[in-house]
């Protein structure tokens, strides 16, 4: 079986760009057959479609799109919306300070008016958060979002089953934008179907399963956990309810989800997913691809 988790990393190593996409589309026709992968376009985002998601069951997804390098590092704490709230809060109002403090301080040394003194401050917080979110591409992106792309495409390689479908969404990094249109304009459809969100599985031993109340309902959950309980000496399997977790990724799109990602056990917190936005998202494991698509693959087998 193809290492997709290396092939995409060393040939799309970074996915912003119109033409990095488009490429990358190609590639992905190329690998699983034109007829059976499709680009919906939808308000400027190119979600790739692969396989029938009317007839299937459940639906299993990644964003393919990487992001912006952040000024700082950037993490996760999937098992904790608590912290993890306000760590994610942390940065802009960062931000917000240094602004505040180089703005008062110029209006102070040279006695700027109050209308000046706001002017260098909207400017300055601004560039900042668009330098740090939009402009320079992050080139390692391994974990966020290659290793979630490489499992997708695994399954897809190797099941052709109409009972499961697959969707590579677009622009994930810029507010979840491809999963929201994709489900405004397919909300009769997908308001009860399940969907797999696979994000940043390839960095730690632990999977974490977030689940949201109306998939906990489905038998095609229950048939999901069954296919993950039994032992592995290798990875920990853990489930935490949506409203208890916290993890911005294209599960929030549907009302229906279960978003999967990978975490290694933190020192002051439960769990952790480190690395990603910056030069350091370079350790993915094929061992994770490996766990996760042999069981995806017995659940789906068992739908």
């Amino acid at each position: 079986m193809k290492d997709y988790l290396v092939e995409i990393n060393n040939l799309f190593p970074v996915r912003r760009k119109e033409d990095e996409k488009s490429a990358f589309y190609e590639y992905v026709c190329s690998e699983l057959g034109q007829e059976r992968v499709k680009l919906e376009q939808l308000d400027k985002n190119n979600n790739i479609v692969i396989g029938n998601v009317q007839e299937s069951r459940v639906v299993i997804t990644a964003h393919y799109d990487t992001p912006a390098a952040s000024l700082v590092p950037n993490f996760m704490i999937p098992a904790n919306k608590l912290i993890g709230t306000l760590i994610s809060l942390c940065y802009p109002l960062a931000m917000a300070l240094f602004s505040i403090m180089v703005a008062f301080g110029s209006g102070a040394l040279f006695s700027l008016d109050d209308s000046i003194i706001m002017f260098i401050y909207l400017v300055l917080y601004f560039s900042l958060f668009f330098g740090s979110t939009r402009l320079i591409s992050n080139k390692n992106n391994k974990n966020d979002n290659t290793s979630g792309v490489a499992a997708v495409l695994t399954l897809a390689s190797s099941i052709t089953s109409d009972k499961v479908a697959f969707i590579l969404f677009d622009n994930e990094e810029k507010g979840l934008l491809g999963s929201k249109v994709y489900n405004k304009n397919h909300k009769e459809l997908m308001k009860d179907k399940l969907v797999i969100n696979l994000d940043c599985v390839g960095n730690g031993n632990n999977m974490i399963f977030i689940t949201k109340e109306d998939a906990e309902r489905k038998e095609e959950y229950e048939l999901l956990r069954d296919a993950f309980s039994k032992p592995s000496k290798s990875f920990a399997v853990h489930y935490i309810p949506y409203k208890k977790s916290c993890g911005f990724s294209d599960h929030r799109s549907f009302p229906c989800s279960v978003c999967v990602m990978a975490a290694n056990k933190g020192k002051f917190v439960r769990f952790i997913t480190g690395r990603i936005h910056t030069s350091r998202d370079t350790v993915a494991d094929g061992e994770n691809i490996s766990f996760l698509c042999s069981h995806l693959s017995d659940y789906i087998n068992n739908l």
